[in-house]
């Protein structure tokens, strides 16, 4: 009875003894799972390679305040940028994506391989009409980081010394090129040899010509059905106007590179230049005691049709669908977004701002703003997704004497058409 009693004892101190050792294998096997899955490499790819300085800065500070968290951050030229975006999405190999404009999301193709982070608390610092630029369906696929928008710069010191005056109309704009050329100063600064800044000029005189004072708001849904066409007189009028605007440019413009165009602007070396307003930073930085000022290009000869902006959000971020980092893109967002990082970036980058309670005190941003009263979207956010558009090299041929107006418009109208079965 005492040995069965003994026996018995022995039995159960080694099953505890089991049980014990194999809880602790587990703890420490599960720890080290738990740590395995905090370590997180998120993966960040961006075109903004103007704000170096800032992601260098912010980027570290984020990595200090979540340990567990590295970041490859990688950051490529805007005209390497679409390739380089398609094929790492395609291949999942990129978390955290950033887009020059909202239009993006429009494209149900792109959509697909975004996350839909609605009810994220940072959100609750964009002002409202960002958040709805970054919304399909009531889904937040963008977020907008800053708007831009484009404008005529021009250099105060010229104007004064030469008492000229910000124009209203087209004839205006003409006469005082024709004047700064008969003083032998070169009009208008463009960076021709990477082609797309031609779209900005492209813009401008849409907006004055296309759809005047913020009208014709379905005029590019229209385009789909043809009941409206690239080769209808407005456009042809466009293209007519923007090759005469071509005779103002500085000598060998298509062989300078638009990075360096607002940098010579800042020297002095023109009156003027049609831009983005993302460029006042490098203006600034260039020239901080140069005086620019800010208009929109008059393309029409009424000038209620001159006075409205055309804006987009210029930069933001979508976080790819099947991230496995979807919460250390969002970790990554939340510390972007507060005031204090949104501020620095304000401060650092120069952009019109997306969050409330952020302050500049940017001569030129204020000068930007004074153009704001009303704003439309900028026509390229509205083009069909999937379609094809060839608007800069037609322009460019035309520049180059290759092409008339009249066969910008209608290569305009047969490369959209001919698309058609690319129409998303």
């Amino acid at each position: 009875m005492m040995m069965n009693s003994w026996k018995g004892y022995l039995l159960l101190v080694v099953f505890v003894l089991i049980l014990v050792g194999c809880s602790e294998n587990e703890e420490r096997s599960g720890g080290e799972d738990q740590s395995a899955e905090e370590q997180v490499e998120l993966r960040i790819l961006n075109f903004r390679v103007e704000d170096k300085a800032y992601f260098d800065e912010i980027n570290a500070a984020f990595e200090e305040e979540h340990p567990n968290i590295t970041l490859k951050y990688d950051a490529v030229p805007t005209e390497d940028y679409p390739q380089l975006k398609t094929g790492r999405m395609t291949t999942g190999d990129v978390d955290l994506i950033a887009s020059s404009t909202e239009s993006e999301i429009l494209n149900p193709e792109v959509r697909d391989q975004l996350a839909d982070v609605s009810g994220s608390e940072f959100l609750n610092r964009l002002n409202e009409d960002a958040l709805k630029a970054g919304q399909v369906g009531g889904k937040q696929y963008f977020i907008p980081i800053s708007a831009t928008s484009n404008v005529v710069f021009y250099n105060k010191t010229i104007f004064e010394e030469n008492d000229l005056s910000v124009p209203k109309t087209w004839d205006e704009f003409i006469k005082l090129n024709e004047r700064l050329v008969e003083k032998d100063i070169d009009p208008i600064m463009f960076g021709g040899k990477d082609q797309w800044p031609v779209n900005m000029i492209i813009a401008q005189l849409e907006a004055s010509l296309i759809r005047p004072s913020g009208t014709n708001s379905d005029y590019y849904e229209k385009m789909e059905t043809e009941e409206v066409k690239y080769t209808d007189e407005k456009w042809v009028e466009l293209f007519e106007k923007l090759n005469v605007l071509s005779k103002y440019f500085q000598k060998n413009y298509t062989g300078l590179d638009y990075s360096q165009a607002p940098g010579l602007f800042a020297q002095g070396r023109s009156a003027m230049m049609i831009d983005g307003s993302w460029s006042l930073a490098q203006i600034e930085d260039t020239n901080p005691n140069f005086e620019t000022g800010a208009f929109l290009l008059p393309g029409s000869n009424d000038p209620a049709d001159n006075q409205t902006a055309t804006t987009k959000y210029g930069f933001g971020w979508m976080v790819n669908k099947n991230s496995p980092n979807k919460e250390a893109a969002i970790a990554y967002l939340d510390f972007l977004t507060t005031k204090e990082n949104y501020q620095k970036y304000n401060d650092m980058v120069r952009m019109l701002p997306t969050i409330e309670g952020v302050s500049s005190d940017s001569p030129i941003i204020n000068e930007v703003s004074a153009t704001l009263d009303n704003q439309m979207p900028i026509f390229e956010s509205l083009l069909t997704p999937g379609a094809d558009y060839k608007f800069q090299q037609f322009a460019m041929q035309m520049f180059l004497g290759e092409l008339t107006p009249e066969e910008v418009t209608e290569l305009n109208q047969e490369t959209f058409i001919d698309s058609k079965p690319e129409w998303k």
